[in-house]
């Protein structure tokens, strides 16, 4: 029998749930869902910035990619089949391309093996009210590069709130910069997000690389330097790789052997270490060789040019010649690694040397990757042939990727103090 009770439970059902239990329930729904929570009632869109709502709904985030359609413009995309993800599942190979995305104009599908093999949807889209080259992003909040104006940018495209930073003080102000490097990431343990500067403000001289550090805590209002140890050299504005509370560079300790060691940044302790990268195969020479994050793991991407490196007198039965071809290493273990993940035979290019970015690894082994001029290929585990449709996206920088993985948070920019933080 139906009473007023029952009649005014069912009505507002979820006025009389507790806040835990509504936390959890909200927390569950996918991005858009729960961005269109927010202009339900004023409770909820008070309980979508509580801290409780906010690691919930974070720590069940699926992986996405964050791509430039525009100038200005984002597209946020979610992949159905990869909702489960399992990372521990080995990653078969295979060596198929064929061209996904283009500058022209927003992302849109076409009838290829990407479209049967893949269930996608652009989750949501977002505009920025300035230019800026997209880094990198932890915990739903990007890190872009203005280096126009030098702006130093942190934006949430779901909370539609962005900062500035304050401008690093230089030591010597009239010296110019001859390499200015920057990354992003949040430590392990207190959960600190932090921009790493590193910089050299003269040019080098033979008896090293002096580069300087400096890092900026969000909510403090204020850069710190930090002592940077031996002397490196650094890429001039291909940015960090942000892992398990770690930056990571590709580096050199000498003039020589550019790309054979890896800097890296531990942000919780404020100090640098090295490791050592996976040989080089054909030029050793930074250009054609990228780190990247696959499947929760450290990886180097390298295009290989001209010939086989002779500096390694081991043998190899599973060598192969290097012309033209892309190999993935992936780092696992504590004794830091490499395993050869993804050997692409005969990729011929008219762009010569350049950067490769695997953007993401699916789990039938099919991939997306993106050259350094812009191009974007689907790689298929099925076909296993080399079959691309490339278009240019036009206006880009040379050497820096456009495309990133992202995990959509409701971290707020504006629960830092110290900081200017406004919307768009």
């Amino acid at each position: 029998m139906k009473t007023a009770d029952n009649s005014k439970m069912g009505e507002d059902f979820f006025k009389y749930l507790p806040s835990e239990i509504v936390v959890n329930i909200l927390s569950r729904l996918p991005t858009r869902a729960a961005m269109a929570c927010k202009c339900v009632c004023k409770p909820w869109l008070g309980m979508l910035t509580t801290p409780e709502f906010v690691n919930s709904h974070m720590s069940r985030s699926v992986p996405s990619i964050a791509i430039e359609t525009h100038s200005k413009c984002y597209d946020i995309i979610e992949f159905a089949d990869e909702l489960d993800l399992n990372f521990d599942a080995p990653i078969p190979c295979g060596v198929d391309f064929n061209f996904l995305l283009s500058y022209d104009g927003p992302i849109y599908r076409i009838h290829n093996d990407f479209d049967k093999e893949h269930r996608w949807d652009v989750t949501f889209s977002f505009r920025l009210p300035f230019k800026g080259r997209i880094q990198s992003s932890a915990n739903g909040l990007i890190f872009l590069r203005d280096f126009v104006h030098d702006d130093l940018i942190l934006c949430n495209p779901v909370t539609r709130d962005y900062l500035k930073l304050p401008c690093p003080r230089q030591t010597s102000p009239k010296v110019p910069n001859a390499m200015d490097n920057c990354g992003f990431g949040v430590s392990g343990t207190t959960g600190k997000y932090k921009v790493v500067r590193i910089f050299a403000e003269t040019k080098e001289r033979r008896e090293g690389f002096r580069n300087a550090c400096q890092v900026y805590t969000v909510g403090t209002g204020s850069w710190k330097n930090v002592p940077f140890g031996k002397p490196l050299r650094f890429c001039h504005d291909i940015g960090g790789v942000h892992l398990n509370g770690n930056l990571y560079w590709m580096v050199a300790k000498t003039t020589r052997g550019f790309c054979r060691w890896i800097s890296c940044f531990d942000l919780e302790m404020e100090h640098f270490s090295s490791v050592a990268a996976p040989p080089p195969r054909g030029r050793d020479f930074l250009l054609g060789r990228s780190l990247c994050v696959l499947r929760g793991c450290l990886c180097v991407s390298d295009i290989s040019h001209h010939g086989r490196d002779h500096s390694d007198d081991e043998s190899d039965e599973d060598d192969i010649p290097n012309d033209g071809h892309v190999i993935i290493w992936m780092m696992k273990g504590d004794d830091n690694s490499w395993t050869k993940i993804f050997v692409i035979p005969e990729v011929e290019r008219s762009a010569g040397l350049g950067n490769v970015w695997p953007i993401i690894i699916f789990r039938n082994g099919d991939a997306l990757i993106e050259w350094d001029d812009g191009m974007i290929f689907f790689y298929s585990n099925k076909r296993r042939n080399f079959d691309c449709e490339i278009m240019s996206l036009e206006g880009r920088e040379p050497f820096s990727s456009t495309t990133i993985m992202y995990a959509p948070s409701f971290v707020s920019l504006k629960s830092f103090a110290m900081e200017n933080v406004s919307s768009f």
